[in-house]
């Protein structure tokens, strides 16, 4: 019963990161300032979820930690700078707003994020039901934002809706697929959880802070870099909502 229950739940969360990339999809061209204002309000929405919610969460062992976030943020830097020659941020992408490998990146990092959102909710029911309701409206919270970065930033990369939407549908599964590996190994202690959110929550600074506020920073509208603040509060109120 609480699986059944565990798996609606997670399924309903991925529902709502899809409706958040439908929400972008539905206008069919966007304006330059308002591709960079999505651009900007992510790039301070994730960088919150890696300091604030994904690193908390990676551990105990503050050292261990911080040596897979370097590691998440290195590898990152690796393939884009080094593997890459001669690759400028902003230059060889031509008519994208944001390299394809950036759009990867934080694919795969909120792909990880929403595999232990999944875990989250699996483990609140594990606890009863009550717990593992307050557990998926609290995860709720933070789809609908989700899945507007994620197809912002799909669209930015690549100029094609579909894969936005794509990206969206990959968030959802990764969610019930965290929710059935919890349950498949009837344990709420997943050894691999620790490292797999420090080395996304790298990844996700690299994106957030040396790939999408820089293209922020350059852009013609001055008042833009204030839109990564909004993007930090937005997850403020949305964590702060899951607390009380």
């Amino acid at each position: 019963m609480n699986l059944t229950l565990a798996l609606v739940f997670s399924l309903l969360s991925g529902i709502v990161i899809m409706f958040g990339g439908w929400v972008f999809t539905f206008r069919k061209n966007w304006d330059r300032k308002y591709l960079d204002f999505f651009i900007a309000l992510g790039a301070g929405y994730i960088l919150a979820v890696a300091l604030l919610d994904m690193i908390p969460a990676a551990g105990d062992t503050m050292y261990v930690t911080m040596l897979m976030v370097a590691a998440g943020y290195l590898t990152v830097h690796l393939f884009e700078h080094v593997f890459t020659s001669h690759f400028h941020f902003g230059e060889e992408t031509h008519e994208h707003l944001v390299s394809r490998l950036v759009s990867t990146s934080a694919l795969i990092g909120l792909m990880v994020h929403n595999f232990f959102s999944g875990v989250a909710i699996a483990s609140g029911m594990m606890g009863g039901v009550k717990l593992g309701g307050t557990v998926f409206i609290g995860t709720v919270l933070h789809k609908l934002p989700e899945g507007f970065t994620i197809t912002s930033i799909m669209f930015a990369s690549h100029h094609r809706r579909n894969l936005g939407l794509l990206a969206t549908v990959l968030l959802a599964v990764s969610s019930v697929l965290g929710t059935l590996v919890v349950y498949g190994l009837e344990t709420e202690a997943l050894p691999v959880k620790n490292v797999a959110l420090a080395l996304s929550a790298g990844t996700f600074i690299h994106v957030s802070t040396t790939d999408l506020i820089p293209r922020v920073n350059d852009s013609e509208w001055r008042w833009m870099p204030l839109v990564v603040f909004l993007g930090v509060v937005l997850f403020l109120v949305s964590s702060a909502l899951i607390h009380h």
